[in-house]
Order: C-alpha cells, then sequence, then structure tokens
C-alpha cells in the first residue's frame, strides 16, 4: 500500500482498492476500507507511523472491495461507520451484492467469495449530500450515482486544495484495458457523473481504483477514456440489436468485439450487468424493447 500526499494531511492510500485518509491533530478519517482485514491491517500500520487514532470510517458504495475491510476495523477499535442510506442497507446485509448479480435468486458458490461477498458491519450513521462533521473533521459529501446506485463521494478541503475522494466514478487506463467493459448498474447516470467531474472545483480527483488525477486536462482525459468506453459498449450492444437477441447472446458478442475472455461466472455475471444496464439505457431512450418469444426474453430495436 503506497500513501500518496494530496494535501497536508490528506493522503491517497494506493493498493488494488483504494483508502482515503485525513489526519488532524492526532486523529483519523478513513474513505472506504479495502477488501478485507488484511487492507485493514495495512491503514492501520500507516495511522501508527502517523501516530494517529482512527475516528470514523466513511464509506463511498457497498460493493466487496471497498467495504471488506470496515468488520475487522469495527471489531478492533469499534469506530463508527458512516455511508449513504442504500448502500448502508448492503453493507449490513452483504449478501444482496450477489442476489442481484445472481438475478434475485439464492447465489451460487462462486458468488460468495470476499470479492462479492464481504463480512456484515453495523453502519452507524446514514448520510446524505451535503455537509458533515465528524469529530475534528469537516467535509463534503457529493452524488456520483451509476457505479453503484448510491454511490457518494467525500470532499476534504484544506487551505492550500481541494480533494475529492471520487470511488469508482472513473477507472484508470489499467483497468480499461484490462477489463474491457467497466461495471456499472445504471448507465445513463454513471455518464452522467464522468460528465460532471472535469468542471467541478477540485484540485485532485482521487479514485478507488488507479492513481489520483489533477485538475484540467488530467482529469478530462481519463473521464473522456471512461466516457468513450461506456458508449461504446452500449453502441456494440444497439448494432446486435439489427436482429433480435437474448441477453446471453449480447454478454457474448460484447465479449467477442473486446477480444475479452470470460473464465469464470463471476466475470460473466459482471460483464451482463453493464450489458443490462445499457439495455436499460437503449430502452429509456426509446431504442430497444424486451419481449418474449418462445419462452425466452429477447431484446429488439425500436
Amino acid at each position: 500500500m503506497e500513501k500518496v500526499a494530496l494535501a497536508p494531511n490528506v493522503f491517497h492510500l494506493q493498493s488494488g482498492t483504494n483508502m482515503g485518509l485525513v489526519i488532524h491533530d492526532g486523529h483519523a478519517l478513513l474513505i472506504d476500507t479495502g477488501l478485507d482485514g488484511d487492507a485493514g491491517r495495512r491503514a492501520l500500520r500507516i495511522l501508527e507511523k502517523q501516530q494517529a487514532r482512527l475516528a470514523a470510517i466513511v464509506v463511498t458504495h457497498a460493493h466487496a472491495d471497498h467495504f471488506g475491510g470496515a468488520r475487522f476495523l469495527q471489531e478492533r477499535l469499534d469506530v463508527p461507520l458512516y455511508a449513504p442510506r442504500l448502500e448502508a442497507a448492503m453493507m449490513e446485509n452483504p449478501i444482496i451484492e450477489p442476489l442481484y448479480l445472481f438475478g434475485g435468486a439464492a447465489p451460487i458458490k462462486e458468488l460468495r467469495h470476499k470479492f462479492t461477498l464481504a463480512e456484515p458491519c453495523e453502519v452507524d450513521h446514514r448520510i446524505a449530500p451535503g455537509r458533515l462533521e465528524i469529530g475534528p473533521f469537516e467535509l463534503d459529501v457529493v452524488s456520483l450515482p451509476g457505479h453503484a446506485l448510491n454511490q457518494i463521494g467525500v470532499v476534504i478541503e484544506n487551505q492550500e486544495s481541494r480533494v475529492l475522494f471520487c470511488a469508482d466514478a472513473i477507472f484508470p487506463e489499467q483497468t480499461i484495458e484490462k477489463h474491457k467493459v467497466l461495471f456499472c448498474v445504471d448507465l445513463d447516470k454513471t455518464l452522467e457523473t464522468i460528465e460532471k467531474l472535469p468542471g467541478q472545483p477540485y484540485d485532485y480527483f482521487a479514485p478507488g481504483h488507479g492513481p489520483a488525477y489533477g485538475a484540467g486536462p488530467a482529469i478530462e482525459s481519463i473521464c473522456r477514456a471512461n466516457r468513450n468506453r461506456l458508449e461504446e459498449v452500449r453502441d456494440v450492444v444497439y448494432d446486435k440489436l439489427d436482429e433480435p437477441g437474448e441477453t446471453s447472446a449480447l454478454v457474448r458478442h460484447v465479449a467477442e468485439y473486446f477480444a475479452l475472455k470470460i473464465t469464470r461466472p463471476t466475470a460473466y455475471f459482471l460483464t451482463r450487468t453493464t450489458i443490462l444496464a445499457a439495455l436499460s439505457s437503449l430502452e429509456k431512450a426509446g431504442r430497444a424493447a424486451a419481449f418474449a418469444r418462445n419462452n425466452v426474453v429477447m431484446w429488439k430495436r425500436r
């Protein structure tokens, strides 16, 4: 885990899944907790070196890789946990994540590992966009929906700069090239979130994966890359609808288009979620519709 200073006492803890760390008068605020207890332990070691005591945790959204370490930290330190309302319900009932990936049915074993099923934790405070005071910390909570329905970002401001910890609103180029199809549950909301980011008055944008980006060309470039890829996925889905097809055929078509090798059920269900989000976007725009034929749900152009 690499500790990158973005402003005085404001750090981006970069690893497989990033965290944010803010320190004030010996107290620490952690933004997200990583995948598991090991990630939590690494964060605590950094706090020890900073001679800071963890005062609170804010979780941006309820995906296992972003709150999987919360249970360990709560049990170790009895630290209060803050999260947006819908995400809080999922954190307290983490079976919801594999449940929705598996279409609402009892999830299979493949979806019951720590990458999609975190340990449950108790959320002490439900939060909404706006100004928030947590002990000595003052922060702004901003809405960043799309990747997750109720995803938030956290703004930390001091005399020198303003930092937005923007969760999974954007992904780095490495992720775009590796995974090809970026995960989202609402493609339209994701695009709206991406579109507004470059115009926001922040000096740094610190996402949940990859490096932090400065204002201006840096954030504009990565937002463009994310937007282009999501729009490309939607266009590939729409182009395939020149003939009616079912969802599994659309997933296969998109995977083949991007030369994506889906070798695990988990990867399939994650990819399918984004394909369904693209179909939902097309249906909302009046460009696609679902219908039933021969006991199979199909999709067609409108």
